[in-house]
């Protein structure tokens, strides 16, 4: 299942802005790099698990995710066992997961292919 996505609406973003407490301006390029954090991966796992949130808020929290563990992981310290959550997220959610797969990969957006199979596949 391949699902076409481009990027996330401007109504996500400012939905998770709020729900994050992000510091954006609403000039952000390229959002999801300009406000990934890798410290609150954590939290934008749990909220991804606890949050009410609908299809489009979940590819923004999912964009910011993905962008925040590149980040860390290019660091030199991402967790294996947030690597898992991560991969749990998005295997118990086939939608939301080929529309990262589309985004990260086919659309080579991402900087770590093996991270991003790893997060998206297992």
């Amino acid at each position: 299942m391949t699902r076409e996505f481009y990027g996330c609406t401007t109504d996500a973003q400012r939905s998770i802005n709020v729900l994050l407490s992000l510091p954006a301006t609403g000039k952000e390029q390229d959002w999801e790099f300009e406000l990934a954090d890798p410290n609150r991966i954590g939290e934008m796992l749990q909220a991804s698990a606890t949050q009410n949130l609908n299809y489009d808020e979940r590819c923004a929290l999912s964009l910011l995710l993905i962008a925040s563990m590149e980040e860390r992981s290019a660091a030199g310290n991402l967790e294996g066992d947030l690597i898992r959550k991560a991969h749990m997220l998005f295997n118990n959610n086939a939608e939301l997961r080929a529309a990262m797969m589309f985004y990260w990969i086919e659309l080579h957006r991402s900087s770590d292919d093996e991270l991003m199979r790893k997060i998206l596949l297992g």
